[in-house]
């Protein structure tokens, strides 16, 4: 029950702080005026409260539009859009980058060092370059080849999925593995490995499990930072494959209470996604003991 309790107050709070951020831009809104705007601060809070529980009732007015429209069903095709095109993204960058960490691991720690400093060096590629490269690459094969690899933008019709995917993985794959690496490294130097190649286990067989299921916890763990700069590459992705995802629907308005809402959308699969998943891997992996 205490778990139970600590979620809750944790997802509660975490809410709160949510929700007082997203009345931020009232708040601030006389800054050039050199005052806080207190009163109007709280009453958007108000109002944010409000439509949380009455989102049956709102409205939304696009940025220049010209009449009002129902905010639900509307949003959830955007947010299940957006989320889809995320968590996919992570679960390839996850499994891209134990699976290279393993495969390095194999190697001598002179050509690990190699293969560390090549990934290091990719990292520093800018997301957007990424994305542009991509949508290069496909039209000069399309050009040679005549043949359409993947679809570079969505229209109103047709959702693209597969290139944004694997576009918006690519260097979080990077992130993990410099995660990764180093905790295989660190269960590398530890008594029971050493007990396991004293009995005979093949280097691959304690890497896939013994090790692996006592580093995975860790990378998951850290594995926040790298959610978090997808969170910030996905605008830019929504942008240049014109998909209509959630981000894309928070640059239409800039009304708190959509704001609120469409931040909500995301922070509340993920708060499941990492309370869940932090449960499971500490069953698993006793709690991140030695195996």
């Amino acid at each position: 029950m205490k778990v139970i309790g600590g979620i809750l107050l944790t997802f509660l709070f975490s809410v709160i702080g949510i929700i007082f951020i997203g009345g931020l831009p009232v708040l601030l809104s006389g800054i050039g005026d050199r005052e806080l705007r207190i009163s109007e601060y709280w009453q958007s809070i108000m109002e944010i409260v409000y439509a949380l529980f009455h989102t049956g009732d709102l409205t939304y007015m696009v940025i220049g539009g010209q009449k009002e429209r129902d905010l639900f069903p509307y949003l959830w095709e955007p947010i299940i859009y957006s989320l889809i095109i995320l968590f996919s993204a992570f679960l390839l960058a996850s499994f891209l980058s134990i699976l290279f960490t393993i495969l390095t691991m194999l190697f001598s720690q002179k050509i690990r060092n190699r293969i560390k400093f090549c990934f290091y060096l990719f990292e520093s590629i800018p997301d957007v370059l990424v994305i542009l490269l991509s949508q290069i690459l496909i039209l000069t094969l399309y050009k040679k080849t005549g043949i359409l690899f993947f679809e570079i933008a969505s229209v109103a019709t047709e959702k693209i999925y597969l290139l944004p995917i694997i576009v918006l993985a690519v260097i979080p794959t990077v992130q993990l593995f410099r995660v990764s690496i180093l905790s295989f490294e660190n269960e590398e130097r530890k008594d029971y490995v050493t007990l396991a190649q004293s009995i005979g286990l093949g280097k691959l067989t304690i890497l896939t499990f013994h090790i692996l299921r006592n580093a995975i916890i860790s990378v998951f763990f850290q594995s926040k930072k790298t959610v978090w700069f997808m969170l910030s590459n996905l605008f830019v992705l929504e942008l240049l494959f014109n998909i209509a995802g959630i981000t894309r629907f928070l640059k239409s308005t800039l009304q708190p209470k959509m704001f609120t809402i469409a931040i909500l959308s995301i922070f509340i699969p993920l708060f499941i996604f990492y309370t869940v998943g932090e449960r499971v891997l500490s069953k698993k992996a006793n709690k991140g003991e030695e195996i």
